[in-house]
């Protein structure tokens, strides 16, 4: 009867570290998930406004080309050759942004979701550590059990041990035993096998 109290136990913490590592994964997944749509709606504000300012600065920029060409052309080519140097730093530093934020998109979910498979990584140790502690204790408490069990089948023929429940315990004799006092002054009865 105990052997099976020891599985259905076994059975229970079975059991419950399955569904407490379904319930960290199912949280941890939530929150990765989280993160990610964070970091991007983050990044595309981020790159819509950049766009926005620049193609504004690029319109500003072709309109005072535009504006400059009728004034005139001596000047005109001047500044027309330093707008266009302008407008080629401006996209050059245009494509850096966006090489940046495609990176940053790349990678930045690295950022968020590390701390995250860090905590599921300890939770998930720790509640395999706790299995092999409880699994080494049930081990221990079935091989107590055996020895018991070993030691009352040891008993000789017409000898059961028994206990009343109160937390006595008794052997229990088919035949009316002879009891004798030994030399050491210890009572003793004779038994066959």
């Amino acid at each position: 009867m105990e052997k099976n109290s020891i599985l259905g136990l076994s059975k229970q913490l079975e059991t419950k570290k399955k569904q407490d590592r379904e319930q960290i994964e199912k949280h941890t997944l939530s929150e990765l998930k989280r993160h990610a749509r964070s970091l991007r709606d983050g990044l595309s504000e981020e790159l819509n406004t950049t766009r926005t300012d620049i193609s504004d600065h690029l319109s500003q920029i072709t309109d005072l080309i535009s504006t400059l060409e009728t004034t005139s052309k001596k000047k005109s080519s001047e500044t027309r050759k330093a707008l266009t140097d302008d407008l080629k730093v401006i996209r050059q530093a245009s494509s850096q942004n966006r090489q940046a934020a495609l990176a940053s998109l790349r990678w930045g979910w690295l950022r968020y979701s590390l701390p995250a498979l860090l905590v599921l990584a300890t939770l998930l140790a720790a509640n395999w550590g706790l299995m092999q502690w409880q699994s080494s204790r049930l081990t221990s408490i079935s091989q107590e059990i055996d020895q018991a069990q070993q030691t009352l089948n040891q008993l000789p023929h017409g000898v059961r041990f028994a206990g009343d429940g109160a937390g006595k315990f008794f052997l229990v004799f088919e035949k009316e035993p002879q009891i004798f006092q030994t030399q050491s002054g210890e009572w003793a009865t004779e038994l066959k096998r």
